[in-house]
């Protein structure tokens, strides 16, 4: 049986996609396409880059990773941007400038989807606050600095992307390297600005976390269907992703194919394998495979298709 789209967004090898990667991408036919710092070297090349996705059927939509600080894929044509806290402790409008910033950055590339803002909570020892990617350790003024970025996204008609559901402000640990579990916090104050914004920002990446307050005390949250149909359930029913997959949070839960049907399973609407691309056939096969076996999966993966 062939998929006909795959609900993945993919990372690519190079600066620029030759003739056999472009057939790997016609017969995979992911949702999109994810830009890291190896896929940029000049906005010339970017934009040829883009183009060269043009002839696929469908045409895959292009993300990037672009919070400002510590995470911007673009600093290497742009030049470095403000952390969020630090935009934030300056007010709504430094928050505004640096959403209308990255959203610039992305518009004059192609790129259509930012992986961002972050809306965990600035938790004191929390790994993700460290690197300055928080807001607030506030929901409610989160939810006003995560709305005001991305109000400057969309001035330049770029969609953005809540993360890291359900909230992973208060983990001491890098999910790049390890998985950790949720301490026991009030989930619902973490939940809290999502809850505001997931109706205007109607796209919602899960972490790799273990939520045992979302009720499964074994899994990490990408993987487990009761943490994420909490995600789905969200004001304004958004699309949820999950986090890269390839990340050390999951080592030793499976092979990639399997963690990708995995992943599926538990009903995220898409799914990210951002290295990976010499594996990308073998990841759809083992999808197809799923679809035969299990009607009830193929019938979500089409209704994914559709949202």
């Amino acid at each position: 049986m062939r998929i006909d789209e795959a609900p993945l967004i993919v990372g690519l090898p190079g600066p620029s996609i030759d003739a056999g990667q472009l057939e790997v991408l016609a017969h995979v036919r992911p949702t999109g396409v994810i830009l890291f710092a190896r896929n940029i070297v000049t906005v010339e090349q970017v934009r040829e880059l883009s183009s060269s996705l043009d002839d696929l059927e469908p045409r895959p939509f292009l993300a990037v990773d672009l919070e400002g600080g510590a995470v911007n894929r673009l600093a290497g044509l742009w030049g470095k941007l403000p952390s969020p806290s630090a935009a934030a402790a300056v007010g709504r409008r430094a928050v505004r400038t640096l959403g209308e910033a990255a959203g610039a950055g992305c518009r004059a590339l192609g790129i259509h989807l930012d992986l961002a803002p972050v809306v965990d909570l600035d938790c004191a020892d929390g790994f993700i606050p460290s690197q300055g990617r928080c807001l607030s350790p506030d929901p409610e003024r989160v939810a006003v600095l995560a709305r005001v970025f991305n109000e400057g996204l969309t001035v330049w008609g770029v969609a953005g992307c809540l993360k890291h559901f359900p909230g992973l402000g208060a983990i001491a640990a890098d999910t790049h390297e390890q998985l950790p579990v949720i301490p026991a916090i009030d989930q619902a104050r973490h939940i809290a600005a999502f809850t505001a914004l997931s109706e205007e920002i109607p796209v919602v990446m899960v972490g790799h976390a273990v939520a045992p307050g979302l009720g499964d005390p074994d899994r990490p949250a990408t993987l487990a269907p009761c943490a994420v149909a909490q995600a789905i359930a969200l004001p304004g029913s958004p699309v949820v992703l999950s986090d890269d997959l390839e990340m050390g949070a999951l080592s030793g839960l499976g092979d990639l194919p399997e963690l990708v049907v995995d992943a599926l399973r538990a009903r995220n609407h898409g799914v990210l394998v951002c290295k990976a691309f010499d594996r990308l056939p073998e990841i759809v096969s083992s999808i197809e495979e799923a679809m035969v076996s299990d009607p009830a999966f193929r019938h979500r993966l089409t209704e994914n298709s559709a949202r």
